[in-house]
């Protein structure tokens, strides 16, 4: 029987892959990554792996946000998937209406669409979610204007 190769699959695969990296990795060991805007928000890069046979690269990253932490105007120029740790999370791109999430959620975040909110609406619990991106080497998975 004839193997069939299916890169969602792999996407998939690897995705998971990453989440169970995560939740073995003492996040204590990993290195804060700069981000341009530290009050109120520390990313913590989990892995970082180029993808065979491609110009691109794919991360996993740990993002906490403080209660009431909203990010300033963005997009993101490669595909990225957030899943949803704890806290809420309100999100709008481009004209769509604000979406609400909480622990167990996960999206896909459009590409190189303004990412109009990004914020956690709660004032006393902090938001933590996984961030799947894939990218060139070197291309910032989010971009300020």
């Amino acid at each position: 029987m004839p193997v069939i190769y299916r890169p969602w699959h792999t996407a998939i695969s690897m995705a998971s892959l990453f989440a169970v990296i995560f939740l073995a990795v003492d996040a204590a060991s990993t290195a804060e990554v700069a981000n341009g805007n530290d009050q109120g928000r520390t990313t913590q890069e989990l892995e970082r792996r180029p993808i065979p046979g491609t110009d691109l690269e794919m991360r996993l990253n740990l993002v906490t946000q403080a209660p009431g932490y909203s990010e300033p105007l963005h997009h993101h120029p490669g595909p990225s998937f957030v899943y949803m740790l704890e806290g809420t999370a309100e999100s709008a791109y481009g004209e769509e209406d604000i979406r609400r999430f909480h622990a167990g959620d996960h999206w896909s975040q459009p590409i190189d669409l303004p990412h109009r909110v990004a914020r956690n609406p709660d004032p006393t619990i902090p938001r933590r979610f996984l961030v799947f991106t894939i990218n060139r080497p070197g291309e910032p998975a989010t971009v300020f204007p």
